[in-house]
C-alpha cells in the first residue's frame, strides 16, 4: 500500500501487500506519475530494510528519490506503507507518530467484514480520513516550525 506524498507537505501515499498497491493516494497531481515511479523504487529499498531489520515496523528514511525524501513502514503482515516528501526535513519522531497513525486507519478499514484482504481499498470514507491526517499533519508541522 503506498500511502502518500507529504512534506509532510502535499504526501503521497502508498500501502502495498506483496508488491501489489492496496491505496494509493497523491495530494498533488502534478506528481502523481513521479510518485508511482518513486514507490516502486522504494519497495528494493524497503526490501532490503526488512530483511535487516525484523524488529522495528518503522523503517525510517528510506533515502532520498529526485526532489523527495522517501519514508517506509512495514506492518507483521508484510503490508509495506511508503510516504514521499517533498525534500524538506521532518523529524523521526514526527514520522514514526503519522506512520502509526495511518497503520490504525489502515487496521480500521481491514476490521470492516466486507473489505477484502489484499484488494485495493475504494471506501471514500478510508480515502477521507487519510487526507484528514495529513492535512492534520501539515498543519502541525507549520506550527513547529
Amino acid at each position: 500500500m503506498y500511502v502518500c506524498e507529504c512534506a509532510i507537505k502535499r504526501p503521497q501515499c502508498a500501502f502495498v501487500r506483496q508488491n501489489n498497491p492496496l491505496y494509493v493516494r497523491a495530494f498533488d497531481e502534478d506528481e502523481d506519475l513521479s510518485f508511482h515511479y518513486i514507490a516502486h523504487i522504494a519497495l528494493d529499498i524497503v526490501e532490503e530494510k526488512v530483511k535487516l531489520s525484523k524488529d522495528d515496523v518503522y523503517l525510517g528514511f528510506l533515502g532520498p528519490v529526485e526532489d523527495f525524501r522517501v519514508y517506509g513502514y512495514v506492518t507483521n503482515t508484510l503490508v509495506k506503507f511508503i510516504v514521499v516528501v517533498q525534500d524538506t526535513p521532518v523529524k523521526d519522531s514526527e514520522m514514526r507518530v503519522f506512520f502509526s497513525e495511518i497503520h490504525k486507519l489502515y487496521v480500521n478499514a481491514m476490521s470492516n467484514p466486507f473489505a477484502i484482504l489484499g484488494e485495493r481499498i475504494t471506501s471514500e470514507k478510508f480515502d477521507k480520513k487519510v487526507y484528514n491526517l495529513v492535512l492534520q499533519h501539515n498543519h502541525m508541522l507549520d506550527g513547529s516550525r
